[in-house]
């Protein structure tokens, strides 16, 4: 699993809007240092996702859904990477690791898969970005 910068914008994002107000995309791009074009991309998929709502008007934008406290790093990293993989061995197409002929680096890197999505999953959004 690589944490790209899809992912790391889209915690800035969720920092951008944790006290709970409603933020146009200008501020939020401003106060994250996030590319506009990436930023309304990013949005859009929280929005998808349920993470984000938007209000729409002249005082509109975007607020966060969720309290940080219920929202994992896990669940933004899901919302934003096509894959969580950490190699491409993890991948259930695999000819290499097969019922047959079990490979035992397929195997430890599984249990190191497993271990990064639990600490993902257990580390709350409130507790890195305050």
């Amino acid at each position: 699993m690589i944490i790209t910068k899809r992912s790391d914008y889209a915690l800035r994002v969720c920092r951008a809007l944790k006290d709970g107000k409603t933020h146009n995309v200008r501020e939020i791009c401003e106060n994250e240092d996030i590319p506009k074009a990436f930023a309304y991309k990013i949005i859009r998929e929280l929005e998808q996702s349920g993470i984000v709502k938007s209000e729409r008007g002249k005082e509109g934008g975007y607020y966060l859904n969720r309290k940080l406290e219920d929202l994992t790093v896990y669940d933004i990293v899901s919302v934003t990477e096509d894959d969580l993989a950490i190699v491409h061995c993890m991948k259930e197409d695999c000819g290499r690791n097969t019922d047959d002929i079990p490979c035992r680096m397929h195997s430890e890197l599984e249990r190191i898969q497993q271990i990064l999505e639990q600490e993902l999953k257990d580390k709350p959004i409130s507790a890195i970005i305050g």
